[in-house]
């Protein structure tokens, strides 16, 4: 996958989560732990940079999808968190 189609790949499903939570980009970004002027360049068609590893995380952390998904490698947005239940041990009520 070439390095344009990922990022504009990953500018659409940002702006597919962020239409999702019903919150405008200042809410948005706050929720997510970083600046709301990072996350308007992110969305910005100029930017052919993808965010540091850790800004996609948070990101995804916080809307639930995976980072895999974020960048448009995988079709499964939850995978992570499937996943992770899965492996937490069960506590007894």
């Amino acid at each position: 996958m070439d390095k344009r189609d990922l990022t504009g790949e990953f500018r659409k499903r940002l702006a597919t989560l962020i239409q999702r939570s019903g919150q405008n980009q200042s809410v948005f970004a706050s929720r997510a732990g970083i600046d709301r002027s990072a996350l308007s360049q992110m969305l910005g068609g100029g930017a052919t940079r993808l965010p540091r590893s850790e800004t996609l995380a948070f990101i995804a952390a916080a809307n639930g999808v995976t980072i895999d998904w974020l960048l448009g490698l995988t079709a499964r947005e939850g995978q992570t968190g499937e996943l992770r239940a899965a492996l937490e041990p069960h506590t007894r009520e």
